[in-house]
């Protein structure tokens, strides 16, 4: 007995409306046609606010105070001057206190960076023009001759060859100093 596929069609309709149905009922038929958020709140009660003359009262109170100072400066912290006995209006100075660490301290300040060589001449290449520096250990190992970007003693670069001065920086400090060309002694 092989039923029609129209009638099939019809009880697969029939079904889904009584499913459709079903869900109507139990999600929308208890709580009615309001929206979810007046029903999740409960029932709605005012505040009783019928009697506020007392903040009223409370708020005039605080907004009739007055500052009256005792002759203690409020913006330094310490104890407040004495004054002397006469009651004369002396003037106050206030008490500078003892060292008041506020937070983490910083580190001391990195010093600059120390050339550990006797910068004592330069000279130039003819075909480029690069000028180069001669720097002299003090240990007494040989004379080292750099230009301008070489980095020495691991960490120092040099920035400038001068006629006078050599300046560098230090490369992990970002630190910049400079020496002097130093002569030889006069024999």
């Amino acid at each position: 007995m092989a039923q029609p596929k129209q009638q099939k069609e019809l009880i697969l309709l029939v079904v889904l409306l009584l499913l459709a149905g079903f869900v109507w009922q139990f999600y929308f038929a208890k709580h009615g046609a309001s929206s979810g958020a007046a029903s999740v709140a409960g029932n709605y009660t005012p505040i009783n606010v019928e009697d506020y003359s007392f903040i009223i009262k409370e708020m005039r109170d605080a907004q009739s105070t007055e500052y009256k100072s005792a002759g203690r400066n409020i913006f330094i912290a310490g104890p407040a001057a004495v004054t002397p006995a006469g009651n004369k209006a002396v003037e106050v100075k206030p008490a500078t206190p003892g060292r008041l660490l506020v937070g983490p301290t910083l580190p001391p300040e990195i010093p600059p960076p120390q050339l550990g060589m006797k910068f004592f001449g330069y000279g130039t290449t003819q075909p480029s023009g690069v000028r180069r520096a001669f720097l002299e250990p003090p240990n007494g190992d040989p004379v080292l001759i750099v230009q301008e970007g070489d980095v020495v003693q691991n960490h120092i670069r040099i920035t400038h060859i001068g006629n006078d001065r050599i300046e560098y920086e230090d490369t992990v400090t970002g630190k910049k100093n400079s020496s002097n060309l130093e002569l030889p002694p006069a024999a």
